[in-house]
């Protein structure tokens, strides 16, 4: 029994990345939220929603492209 590497189509594969893209947005969010409730200033708390985002979003690629999502 051979096993080959699903081709999926271009829409399922932007809608994965899509997903991915508002699960990262969702990372940022709860981590603006959480540094804003700290005390923090908005700007900082916006500076760690974007590292919260810029950190969460290749790694959530990664793991779909190990999966052979992408």
């Amino acid at each position: 029994m051979s096993v080959q590497p699903v081709s999926h189509p271009r829409a399922v594969r932007a809608l994965w990345v899509l997903a991915t893209v508002q699960f990262s947005a969702l990372v940022a969010l709860v981590a603006g939220i959480l540094s804003g409730a700290t005390g923090s200033s908005l700007p900082e708390a916006a500076l760690h929603a974007g590292s919260a985002f810029a950190a969460t979003l290749p790694l959530c690629l990664a793991v779909l492209s190990a999966l052979g999502a992408l």
